[in-house]
C-alpha cells in the first residue's frame, strides 16, 4: 500500500515538471509549475500521498498512514473532474477553446488511478485485521453533523467569489483613477465542470466525515480526516499563495506600455472577498474536526475495549 501512495506522489511530481495541456489558438503549451497557485495546488497532493505512503512503514504509525490513503484516495480523484471535462468539451484545433492534453494530464491521471488503489488496499488490510468496522456510538450522530456543516460551508465558500484585482492610477492633469479586474471566481459565472467538481468534492468531504464518525480507531478517523482537511485545501493555498498582476501583464490589455503606466504612478492591488475565507474556515474547521475526533476516540478506545471484554467474560 505504501508502495502505491508513494508512486502516485511521484506521479504528481512529473505531471508538475511535464507539459500539462497546450491551450488557445495557438496551442500554447502550459504546466503545472507555470504560476506559484499552481505550484502550490500540487505540491500539497504530493505531501499528502508522500505522508501518506511513509507513515505506514512504522507500526507505530500504520492506522494514521492509512487513514490519510483512504482520505486521499477518496478526495483527491475528485479534483480531476473539472480539467478532464475541459479536455473532452475542447474546440476545434486553432480555435481560442482548444484544450489538449499534454504528458502531465496523464500522468495526473495515473496518480489519481494509484490514489484510488491505495484507499483500496488500506480499506482491505484494515478490514482484514478488525480496525475499519463502522460501529457508530452515541456521538457519531455529533461527529457527522460537525463534518457536514464544514463540507457545506467549504461549498458555499467556494461558490462566492474569492479575490479580485484593482489598478489605480493617476493620468497627467487628472483624478485618480482605478481598474477593477474580477471579482474571480465565482463558480456561478464558470462553466458547468467547475459547478460539478465542487458538488462532487463537497459529497465526497461528507462522505470521508460519515465515515470517520463511524470508526472507533483515533488514527484512522484522524487520518481520514486529515486528507480531506488537506484536499479542500489545496484551492485556498494556491489562492493565498498568489501574487497581483505586474504592470507588464496589465499594459498590452491597456494598449500602453509599462513605461507610462509607471509615470502615471499605477499601482496593482490584490483584495481577498468572503468566498476565500468561509471555505478556509471550513478547512480549519475539517482541521479541528480531526484533532478533536481523533482524541475523542482515544479517550473512548479503553473503555470500549473493557467493555467488550467484560461482555465475552460473561
Amino acid at each position: 500500500m505504501s508502495g502505491l501512495s508513494i508512486a502516485a506522489a511521484a506521479c504528481v511530481i512529473v505531471a508538475i515538471c511535464t507539459t500539462y495541456s497546450f491551450e488557445g489558438a495557438d496551442a500554447q503549451p502550459t504546466t503545472l509549475h507555470d504560476s506559484d497557485g499552481t505550484l502550490a495546488f500540487n505540491v500539497v497532493f504530493v505531501a499528502l500521498l508522500s505522508l501518506a505512503g511513509l507513515m505506514t512503514l512504522p507500526r507505530t504509525t500504520a492506522r494514521l498512514g492509512l487513514g490519510l490513503a483512504v482520505g486521499a484516495g477518496l478526495v483527491l480523484p475528485g479534483l480531476f473532474v473539472a480539467g478532464t471535462v475541459d479536455m473532452f468539451r475542447s474546440g476545434p484545433s486553432g480555435a481560442s477553446d482548444y484544450v489538449a492534453p499534454g504528458a502531465g494530464f496523464y500522468w495526473g491521471t495515473v496518480s489519481a488511478g494509484l490514489a484510488i488503489a491505495a484507499a483500496v488496499s488500506a480499506v482491505l488490510g484494515l478490514r482484514r485485521g478488525g480496525d475499519f468496522r463502522l460501529a457508530p456510538i452515541k456521538a457519531s450522530a455529533l461527529w457527522a453533523a460537525l463534518g457536514l456543516l464544514c463540507a457545506a460551508a467549504w461549498l458555499v465558500g467556494t461558490w462566492l467569489p474569492w479575490q479580485k484585482q484593482e489598478l489605480a492610477f493617476t493620468p497627467t492633469g487628472g483624478q485618480p483613477q482605478t481598474i477593477t479586474y474580477g471579482p474571480c471566481c465565482s463558480l456561478s459565472n464558470m462553466p458547468a465542470q467547475w459547478a460539478i467538481q465542487a458538488i462532487a468534492i463537497a459529497v465526497l468531504i461528507m462522505v470521508a466525515c460519515l465515515i470517520a464518525a463511524c470508526l472507533r480507531s483515533a488514527a484512522i478517523t484522524t487520518g481520514i480526516l486529515l486528507a480531506a482537511c488537506v484536499c479542500s485545501a489545496s484551492s485556498v493555498l494556491s489562492t493565498l499563495w498568489s501574487k497581483p498582476y505586474t504592470l507588464a501583464q496589465l499594459a498590452p490589455g491597456l494598449e500602453v506600455s509599462e513605461y507610462q503606466l509607471t509615470q502615471v504612478k499605477a499601482v496593482v492591488s490584490l483584495h481577498r472577498l468572503p468566498g476565500v475565507w468561509i471555505t478556509s474556515a471550513a478547512v480549519l474547521g475539517l482541521l479541528l474536526l480531526a484533532v478533536v475526533r481523533g482524541l475523542h476516540a482515544a479517550a473512548t478506545a479503553p473503555q470500549a475495549t473493557r467493555t467488550e471484554e467484560a461482555s465475552a467474560d460473561a
